[in-house]
């Protein structure tokens, strides 16, 4: 089967990294960082019958950073990452931890850590201020339907920080890049589990090739992911996704085109782009994402939404930026009707 071709390559990896002729050459130096970030919105949104839903509100983030390095005789580096959320309202208190193995034969990766298709599609649509990891417009706006918004373009959306193995290759070809993921569940749960209620054999195979012209350079992205389902071991969920992005002199142009199929078999599309421009200190940013989704099979209406949000950010110092973003929002249900919302939010992001 291809899980046990994937676990058995990264088990002898994993025990050629530890020969005895691979050893550290100096001990693991602990590095310590973290993030901070603080969101204040005020918005104007449809209520829905006996709703009374507020104009203001706050997000918080906070996370400690643990990183721990060695670098062996061999030139293999062996790098840990320990990554603690600082609040735990709706998280656990580790967030992702996982080893790096790094050498001239690519990347090896085990622990918890979704896969590497994040990082190659790595932002879907350039943004001045917010990232994809802090999809918040999507909770200032209540959703109306069950559209994905939070990791609405990569695969972190059926398996983030979960246990896994993942090798990304060097780029043997220049630009070339490819990797391939395998979770055995999409779950926290480890060491044994019950194939009859938990997704379960996740893969994700994913590549990259990045470009350059005078002045610029370019990148094209793609992935597909799937997994069994909880019942009967197949038509599980599935995925692919394309990325297009280009920079040139202080622009960046950029989107990403998704196509969900979930063992639900409610399927979705949704796509993305936008531009940033960046001078010195300051980034300005416009981006539209929309998505449309089949609330059952055979849905005559489906759901839909779309939103355009216009940013700017402006970094005071190294590791510190404020920002601005205005949005404005449109989402129809199931039954046919539609939700507007608009709004604005500011913030500070301190990386340490």
């Amino acid at each position: 089967m291809r899980q046990i071709y994937y676990l058995s390559a990264a088990i002898a990896s994993v025990v050629v990294l530890a020969s005895p002729w691979a050893q550290a050459a100096e001990p693991i130096t602990l590095g310590v960082g973290g993030k901070l970030r603080q969101f204040f919105f005020v918005a104007d949104q449809d209520n829905g019958r006996g709703q009374k839903l507020s104009n203001t509100g706050m997000f918080t983030d906070a996370e400690v950073y643990f990183d721990g390095k060695t670098i062996l005789d061999n030139g293999v580096e062996v790098r840990a990452v320990i990554e603690l959320e600082a609040e735990t309202r709706f998280d656990r208190n580790a967030d992702e931890l996982y080893v790096d193995f790094v050498s001239g034969l690519g990347k090896l990766r085990l622990g918890e850590k979704e896969g590497f298709n994040a990082s190659i599609i790595d932002e879907p649509a350039p943004q001045a201020f917010l990232t994809t990891d802090e999809e918040i417009i999507g909770d200032v706006l209540r959703p109306r339907t069950g559209i994905t918004t939070k990791d609405a373009f990569t695969f972190k959306r059926y398996a983030n920080d979960v246990l896994g193995v993942s090798y990304e290759t060097p780029a043997i070809i220049p630009g070339v890049k490819f990797a391939v993921s395998y979770h055995p569940n999409v779950t926290d749960q480890e060491g044994v589990f019950d194939k009859a209620i938990v997704a379960h054999n996740a893969v994700d195979v994913s590549g990259r090739y990045e470009g350059r012209f005078t002045g610029g350079k370019y990148r094209v992205a793609v992935g597909y992911f799937h997994s069994d389902s909880r019942v009967g071991g197949f038509d599980g969920n599935e995925a692919w996704n394309a990325n297009v992005a280009i920079s040139y002199g202080g622009w960046d142009v950029g989107g990403t085109y998704m196509i969900s199929n979930p063992a639900d078999s409610r399927d979705e599309r949704s796509w993305t782009a936008g531009a940033l421009y960046s001078i010195g200190p300051y980034k300005i940013s416009a981006h539209h994402m929309s998505a449309k989704r089949e609330p059952f099979v055979g849905a005559r209406v489906k759901e839909k939404l779309d939103r355009t949000t216009l940013q700017g950010a402006y970094r005071i110092g190294p590791g510190i930026n404020l920002g601005l973003a205005g949005f404005y929002g449109e989402q129809r249900d199931a039954a046919g009707q539609t939700w507007d919302g608009l709004g604005m939010l500011g913030g500070a992001k301190l990386a340490f």
